[in-house]
């Protein structure tokens, strides 16, 4: 808000000022005339301020609490009341912690001294931190105390510097932060680490910290330290790098704002063991300059994909290449890409499911591995199709299909249900067949077949989530969706459906990154009449034009759009192809000659 307001806060700190262009001038922080003092009141450097004859500066809170002679917690209040913004929201009853009274204790020279010299602690820093030494029970403790800013004693922790697990704090007394009373009350960057130890190693490595009280796991101190805090906008979060500390880590940082938190990485497990590995100043503050945000993981950087950015321009050598779309020829205007989602429409009797059976067919000629569920179709009818489509024969023989049987072992399964699926279970078994036998491609054959209503209130809804799960499914296993949609009931069957004649939700096509649309001719079987010439050569003549029209009607990947593949079709084998040429393709190639037949 102060940025966003420089011009007139600049005015009001400094009014004997002038401006300057994008600046405002002033002698120094009292107000007096001059040049010597620069505030940047606009553009992105807006608040920025520096004197350049005493060498002060930084931002306006900066500026106010020295035009001001304010603390930081004061010229909060201040700038606060000037803005209208109050503070005064519904607190929960405030817990009364218990003062603890002075330890009765010595100066760390035994033990306690031996123990912390003997992990890199220096005796300026455990003077500092006024560490000391209690005999107790016959054991020796570690006596740390937790000081406020004003000096005050609000909690003591004694450990046992020779029995790991042998520690304990006052009774009822506040769980706040270690060593606020070595922090520089105008200080605007804070590390907080996860022991008190870790916190005096900063200290003396000359970085500015507090050590949490139980841990990675404990956040009471939150609470009790909410305001002290709230005066740092850079806060780094140096908890231990393993998982407890990761975690713990996410949590506060969460708690205290992302927005100004970062997390700390050092070249050891905590900040004491990289000081004793030898470790110096300069790599402690280096990796406090290194530290990052923990930003969502949503938000990224647009630089992080700089790199896939050039290798989608210029793939690597051996980067494998997304299957094309196989009819019967490699057809190269378009490429079945993972983490994709391509919705097949057409009119019923218009033959998509046996066109997305052939493709799928040059899918697996290309390596690929698919699932299939088609609820209108049991397994055995609907293979003995696709084994037409893959010998190129009415009727292959039983050495044959065994063959066929054999090549598809590790290219196809089946989601075997005649009727309406569950989608969630539909897409449980995608998930296992995806992460234990890698398949790429799985199909829904068709929307209307899985348990999601077609019409009625709600039905729009539920048709549009149903889509954003195969949309999140596609993403998460990295794989590629066919969803077959019919069309609405059109006026005549001349033409293909649209993309917006697709029924349902709209989600079906805007979620889609590929929309296939399949027609095919409608054609007699025989002429009107036999006997009439006019008639036989109209009816030849229709048999020699197209059969069919594959249609794209979308893609979301830049490249080939509103494209029509024209198609002819065999009915023995129940294949298409690209030219008027009727001899059938063999998918899988068999002879008994020279093929030994599986039994």
């Amino acid at each position: 808000m102060l940025a966003s307001q420089a011009a007139e806060v600049a005015r009001m700190l400094l009014p004997q000022g002038k401006q300057r262009g994008t600046e405002w001038k002033a002698g120094n922080t009292s107000g007096e005339p001059g040049d010597s003092l620069s505030v940047s009141i606009r553009g992105h450097k807006a608040g920025v301020w520096k004197d350049f004859a005493s060498g002060e500066g930084g931002d306006l809170i900066d500026l106010w609490m020295a035009c001001r002679g304010m603390s930081m917690v004061e010229a909060l209040k201040d700038i606060k009341r000037h803005f209208g913004i109050r503070d005064d929201l519904v607190k929960p009853p405030e817990r009364a912690y218990r003062r603890p009274e002075r330890p009765k204790c010595q100066s760390a020279k035994g033990r306690v001294h031996e123990w912390l010299t003997g992990r890199g602690l220096t005796d300026d820093t455990i003077k500092a931190f006024r560490i000391a030494e209690q005999m107790q029970h016959g054991k020796t403790y570690a006596v740390f105390p937790f000081i406020d800013e004003a000096g005050v004693l609000v909690n003591v922790k004694y450990r046992n510097p020779d029995e790991k697990k042998d520690m304990r704090q006052e009774k009822d007394a506040a769980p706040c932060l270690f060593g606020w009373h070595l922090i520089d009350p105008k200080a605007r960057t804070v590390t907080i680490t996860e022991g008190e130890i870790d916190a005096m190693t900063l200290h003396q490595m000359r970085v500015p910290a507090l050590s949490v009280n139980q841990g990675a796991g404990n956040h009471q101190w939150i609470e009790v330290d909410w305001e002290k805090l709230e005066r740092f906008d850079d806060i780094l979060i140096c908890f231990d790098n393993d998982e407890p500390g990761d975690k713990g880590a996410a949590e506060v940082i969460n708690r205290l704002g992302i927005e100004r938190c970062r997390r700390v990485r050092l070249g050891a497990k905590d900040a004491n063991q990289w000081l004793q590995d030898g470790a110096e100043a300069v790599d402690f503050q280096q990796a406090m300059e290194d530290a990052r945000p923990l930003d969502p993981d949503e938000l990224r950087n647009a630089d992080e994909y700089t790199q896939a950015v050039i290798e989608l321009f210029y793939p690597p050598p051996g980067t494998p290449v997304a299957p094309a779309l196989y009819i019967d020829k490699e057809l190269e205007w378009f490429r079945f890409r993972m983490a994709e989602y391509t919705c097949w429409t057409g009119i019923n009797g218009h033959g998509k499911s046996l066109m997305l059976d052939q493709i799928l067919l040059g899918l697996m000629l290309q390596g690929e591995r698919v699932v299939i569920f088609s609820g209108e179709m049991g397994a055995a009818r609907h293979l003995k199709r696709i084994h037409k489509q893959a010998t190129g024969l009415d009727r292959p023989t039983r050495e044959y299909i065994q063959a066929v049987g054999a090549w598809l072992r590790e290219k196809l399964w089946i989601f075997d249900l005649v009727g309406v699926a569950k989608l969630d279970r539909l897409l449980e078994v995608f998930a296992y067949a995806a992460r234990r036998y890698g398949v790429r491609h799985f199909v829904i054959d068709s929307l209307m077949m899985i348990d999601v209503p077609q019409d009625g209130p709600g039905s729009i809804t539920k048709q549009n989530e149903a889509v954003q799960k195969l949309v999140s499914f596609k993403k998460t296993h990295n794989v590629h969706i066919h969803l077959v949609a019919h069309p609405r009931k059109l006026r005549d069957e001349a033409e293909a459906p649209g993309k917006m004649e697709v029924a349902g939700a709209g989600g079906i096509v805007n979620g889609a990154d590929n929309v296939f649309s399949i027609w095919r001719a409608q054609k007699d079987e025989a002429p009107a009449n036999p006997n009439d010439p006019e008639a036989v050569a109209a009816w030849e003549a229709m048999q020699s034009d197209i059969d069919a029209k594959l249609i794209l009607k979308k893609q979301r990947e830049d490249g080939v759009q509103d494209y029509t593949q024209v198609l002819w079709f065999d009915k023995p084998s129940m294949q298409y192809r690209t030219s008027q040429r009727r001899y059938p393709l063999r998918f899988v190639e068999f002879s008994i000659q020279d093929q030994e037949v599986p039994q």
